[in-house]
């Protein structure tokens, strides 16, 4: 079953190479934590986490754009490790020490297209949120239950959608030259896979929740569980964009 094949082989591409991906990530994901806890600290908002709750900025505070600006920093040195993943696994560049390699015009190569695919994605999402809209009028009083089953195609849809244009990515991680028509068509005989592969994602994503509230017996506990839930789903979906373009456009075996 290909679509299991994908997922197992990303999950596995984390295990195998566990202490890599911690050279690869952990100093970056301790930057982006202390930029902000620094933000936080400077501008005497440190109290806008109580008890796991993330709480708006105060009207006026004037600090809505050193936090988009902080925001958009840590996306880019986030983007530096991404990167650096996809390098290490597709073109077997090893870190070096705690620190991985820095290609600047690759992590700004992964952000341009990163923005490409998020405007490409909001027009065809159009008629995807007005079913969105319409399937949650008509089922206002059913609860939430029933409500997230009926989206549960839509979302399923959606994920396909991502995964088919995110090729792209790891390409401008390597530098190749692939456009957006290119991604699309270097998975076009994959539909049955990657929609397979999108219901696997989306339950794997609805059993973390889940697991996440179960787990969480205090709402500052329940923040913390849902950091380290977020960040797995993360690293899982960096792992599976290596392993499509591998895949489909490489032709590696899986």
């Amino acid at each position: 079953m290909k679509p299991w094949a994908l997922f197992s082989h990303s999950v596995g591409m984390l295990a195998r190479n566990f202490g890599d991906m911690l050279r690869v990530f952990l100093v970056p994901t301790l930057l982006i934590a202390a930029l902000f806890a620094t933000f936080f600290k400077m501008t005497g908002l440190w109290g806008i986490l109580q008890w796991g709750v993330m709480t708006p900025l105060p009207e006026n505070s004037g600090l809505s754009g050193p936090l988009f600006l902080v925001a958009m920093f840590s996306l880019l040195i986030g983007m530096w490790s991404v990167v650096s993943w996809h390098r290490f696994v597709l073109l077997e560049e090893m870190p070096q020490g705690w620190l991985p390699g820095l290609e600047g015009g690759r992590v700004m190569a992964y952000f341009g297209r990163s923005v490409q695919i998020a405007l490409v994605l909001l027009c065809m999402m159009i008629p995807v949120l007005l079913m969105v809209l319409l399937v949650t009028t008509l089922l206002s009083g059913a609860g939430a239950a029933v409500l997230q089953l009926a989206n549960l195609p839509i979302a399923i849809f959606v994920t396909y959608l991502v995964l088919r244009l995110s090729v792209i990515l790891p390409a401008a991680a390597l530098g190749a030259d692939m456009g957006l028509r290119e991604a699309w068509n270097s998975t076009g005989n994959a539909f049955g896979d990657l929609l397979g592969l999108a219901a696997i994602l989306v339950a794997a994503q609805y059993a973390a929740q889940f697991a996440a509230e179960a787990l969480a017996a205090s709402p500052s506990l329940a923040f913390g569980v849902s950091l380290l839930v977020s960040a797995a789903l993360a690293l899982l979906n960096i792992s599976l964009l290596t392993t499509l373009y591998g895949h489909y456009v490489e032709g590696r075996p899986v």
